[in-house]
């Protein structure tokens, strides 16, 4: 996969407003050589899966990154049940470092999907200061390959990632209304989703 790193010193615009904070890019994402080449227009969505993360917190995950995703690319994203992550899940991908592309292929079959987006929590911390890591691999349903990866931690100790949350939720009437995912675990989800989806 070449490898593509977008280091703090990057920025994106966070809106056409003058005085909106400029928004930092925390996340990184590897692309594989040919991704250019697979025709991704329906993707699957299973919960995010962690050792600590309760069910709730799963879906939460999962509604904020299919929002997200939905928002930045032309995907039509289809959420999945946990049943389909079992059936994931029951072949060890995170110990072999792959997925079984028999298991995979099943699933997209199931649901005519092109690829299925696969989401992890690495690191959590869900009241202040909040810490969220996310790991998000998206898997061919042809090949069973993972052709694109993203990275993202956050730390709400973090200057850079606080710029983000002010640019993020950022309002001409209410400018400290950023402070607010400080406390809320799905704001500082929601930011986090958002920085993994706008590297597709």
């Amino acid at each position: 996969m070449k490898r593509l790193l977008l280091a703090a010193p990057l920025f994106l615009t966070a809106c056409l407003t003058t005085n909106a904070p400029l928004m930092p890019i925390l996340a990184t994402a590897e692309v594989s050589n040919d991704f250019d080449t697979y025709r991704i227009r329906r993707v699957g969505l299973p919960p995010f899966r962690g050792n600590s993360l309760s069910a709730v917190e799963s879906k939460e995950l999962q509604s904020a990154f299919l929002s997200e995703v939905t928002r930045s690319t032309p995907y039509e994203v289809v959420p999945l049940v946990e049943a389909d992550l079992e059936m994931i899940e029951s072949g060890d991908p995170h110990r072999r470092g792959w997925y079984s592309p028999t298991t995979v292929i099943q699933i997209a079959g199931r649901y005519s999907l092109d690829a299925i987006f696969f989401g992890s929590v690495t690191d959590e911390r869900f009241y202040p200061p909040q810490l969220l890591a996310l790991n998000v691999d998206l898997v061919s349903a042809e090949t069973g390959l993972v052709i694109w990866s993203s990275t993202v931690h956050l730390d709400a100790t973090d200057p850079r990632v606080r710029d983000g949350l002010k640019a993020y939720f950022w309002s001409e009437e209410d400018q400290e209304a950023w402070r607010l995912a400080l406390l809320s675990p799905e704001r500082f989800s929601r930011f986090a989703a958002y920085q993994v989806a706008c590297l597709l």
